[in-house]
């Protein structure tokens, strides 16, 4: 099972890349309807979907939902947190 690690809440359609990728530039394949993930603030729990994008030969998961207000949260796996977003 995967880990998922906070990465960063954004304004929808706020560019944000993974491995150099620009999530919004992309279709956003959902891979499981719902993922428990701990919110950033207060540690609450969230149940956000998994998503899968495929661009320039790679193919990315990363958790996403609303936090509110279109605030985006976006969540990385654990492998994938530490490295240059």
């Amino acid at each position: 099972m995967a880990q998922w690690k906070f990465a960063k809440a954004i304004n929808e359609n706020e560019e944000f890349k993974i491995e150099g990728i620009n999530i919004w530039n992309h279709y956003w394949h959902c891979v499981d309807k719902k993922v428990e993930v701990i919110g950033p603030d207060r540690g609450n729990p969230y149940y956000f979907k998994e998503y899968q994008i495929d661009g320039n030969g790679k193919t990315i998961n990363f958790v996403a939902g609303e936090f509110a207000d279109y605030q985006v949260g976006i969540y990385l796996k654990d492998d994938l947190s530490d490295t240059k977003l």
